[in-house]
């Protein structure tokens, strides 16, 4: 049985009972690149004609559409009447997104109570903190979970760059990506059979990575080699390969995992001869399986698909739509109290009526009119619009950013809050509101440091040195022990930064509070220096003022040399006369 045939192999039983429930695979079909394609065109076929693909795409461009502010129907796109709007979906996205991703998630490792066991977890902490702040974590989880906003899905694909030597992260559009129509997403873990990522790379690029394909990539560009192509990964938990069009670029088993190795033992037998031994090394893997290292977010999910089922802009898109149509009313109520006119057909035919109407739309000041002003000429100003009208609009507001959880950032959602208790109350339930979000990004947060851990164990086969630290590093082979790998729980939750603060000063008024702890709390940049001056300036002040200590200590040699008493030292009953005569004049 060939590859394709692995894959395509079902079971058809009832959706409950036991038995096979998925396609099988092996490594040992590898070998036939022309299976690979036919199962590559399968897959890209089986996904375009997936129905659920169709309709998510549609509501991926509405929610685009909106984020944007592009509002507007094609008709007045075409006849170029584009009527104002009041757009809350950007407004209420990007005021959300600091709050979902403000607070750095902390790795919490354990692995046992030996003191040596505990000293290496640290590094291993330690090293997650410096991986996240060299590659720039929060900005990609922040990039990823507004991709989840606009598109119902966040990807991170975890890989090894061999340029820098080092893991490497990249957010994923979910539409640069094909997926198993029947996956779904579940904590954080795609649960599909495979997944294709569409790639660009230039053709020199691809020659270099793609050695072997070099004859079918060149006779695609010819001698134009910065011609750029687009090409497709396909990973399995097992293995991937690589593809353009009907060209199999390259094969291997699954990178990310380190493998059994077969050795042979050197031992000696009874007569004293020399036998080999054939032995299995197994390999040491944080994981227990292979996996494919993308991490999905995914929040409103019912487990239909690997896409969400609704999300906040769609929820909020009605809303959008409503409050659109109260500023419409408001702006063109507001058009015609400036200028609505009533003339006499008496006086005016239909073509100085249309004069008139332009002269005041224009804002001339002076209009002739024939005869009797008061009988050819009336003003004509419309009725202010019913304050429910306000207040409907208003309310639509507040509703869109309830919906995102950022009522208490903005001064209209607050106003109403005059005390600052009152002001940190609401924002106190925008934190409660975000908390379904929160606590999926920071299960998120938890599988990007298990793959961290992963890559650690695969790829750092030396020494690695640990930023911030004491010439502290890490290697795989300290590593060979399990460890539970996961996030501070409410690590992500936001915290109101005045009750922090506030709370530490308390406990430290009580003593019951470290000075570092304290400076952290208040937010200093160094609180391990500030709570060192602390200690200096307690126990030898003049320390933290070498200028001084230096003009305190020639004062001192020159006061021995005359026979003055040290500074600081009471004189042995010196008259005043004495002592000022003992200090040379400057």
């Amino acid at each position: 049985m060939g590859l394709l045939d692995f894959f395509n192999t079902r079971v058809e039983e009832e959706e409950n009972t036991e038995g096979i429930q998925g396609r099988l695979s092996s490594l040992l079909s590898l070998s036939k690149e022309e299976e690979l394609i036919k199962l590559k065109n399968k897959w890209i076929s089986d996904w375009e004609s997936f129905e659920g693909k169709k309709k998510i795409e549609e509501r991926q461009k509405e929610n685009e559409k909106y984020w944007l502010g592009d509002h507007f129907i094609n008709s007045q796109k075409l006849t170029g009447n584009v009527e104002p709007i009041d757009n809350l979906v950007f407004e209420s996205l990007e005021e959300a997104l600091p709050i979902y991703t403000r607070q750095i998630a902390e790795p919490n490792i354990k692995a046992g109570e030996d003191p040596q066991i505990k000293q290496i977890t640290k590094k291993v902490a330690d090293k997650i903190y410096d991986i996240a702040d060299v590659i720039r974590l929060r900005l990609k989880i922040k990039k990823v979970v507004r991709y989840w906003a606009l598109y119902h899905l966040g990807i991170l694909k975890i890989g090894w760059s061999n340029a820098k030597n080092e893991i490497m992260v990249q957010a994923v559009r979910p539409q640069d990506l094909i997926l198993d129509p029947e996956a779904i997403t579940d904590e954080c873990e795609y649960q599909g059979d495979y997944i294709g990522h569409y790639r660009t790379d230039t053709a020199d690029n691809l020659i270099g990575k793609f050695p072997k394909a070099k004859k079918e990539i060149s006779g695609l560009v010819g001698k134009e080699e910065g011609t750029k192509i687009k090409y497709i990964e396909w990973w399995t938990e097992e293995f991937l390969f690589w593809t353009m069009k009907d060209i199999v670029l390259d094969k291997a088993k699954n990178p990310h995992w380190n493998y059994e190795e077969k050795t042979e033992m050197r031992e000696v037998d009874e007569n004293g001869g020399e036998v080999l031994t054939p032995q299995i090394i197994k390999g040491v893997n944080h994981f227990s399986s292979p996996k494919m290292p993308f991490v999905f977010l995914s929040v409103f999910s019912l487990g239909k698909s690997p896409y969400d089922e609704t999300g906040l802009i769609e929820q909020v898109i009605p809303l959008q739509d409503k409050l659109n149509k109260r500023t419409r009313q408001i702006d063109k109520n507001a058009d015609r109290t400036n200028g609505g006119i009533v003339v006499s057909a008496e006086y005016f035919s239909k073509e100085q009526t249309s004069e008139v109407a332009d002269a005041l739309a224009e804002g001339d000041r002076a209009i002739r009119v024939p005869g009797d002003i008061n009988r050819a000429y009336k003003r004509d100003m419309a009725p202010p619009l019913p304050q429910f009208i306000y207040q409907d609009m208003v309310d639509s507001r507040n509703e869109i950013r309830g919906i995102f959880g950022v009522t208490g950032l903005s001064a209209q959602g607050i106003k109403s809050e005059e005390t600052v208790r009152g002001k940190i109350l609401v924002r106190g339930q925008d934190t409660d509101r975000s908390s379904l979000i929160i606590d999926h990004i920071e299960q998120f947060y938890d599988y990007v440091f298990n793959w961290f851990v992963q890559m650690m164990l695969v790829y750092y086969k030396d020494q690695r040195p640990i930023s911030g630290t004491q010439g502290e590093s890490i290697s795989a082979e300290e590593m060979s022990f399990p460890m539970v790998v996961s996030v501070k729980e409410g690590s992500l939750i936001p915290k109101d930064r005045l009750t922090q603060r506030n709370e530490a000063i308390d406990l430290w008024s009580k003593n019951a509070l470290d000075p570092i702890t304290l400076y952290e709390k208040l937010e200093f940049p160094d609180p391990q220096q500030a709570a060192r001056n602390l200690f200096l300036w307690l126990n030898n002040p003049i320390s933290l003022f070498p200028d001084l200590a230096q003009e305190q200590q020639i004062v001192q040699q020159q006061a021995l040399q005359v026979g003055v008493p040290q500074m600081g030292v009471p004189p042995q009953k010196q008259g005043r006369e004495s002592l000022l005569s003992a200090v040379p004049i400057q």
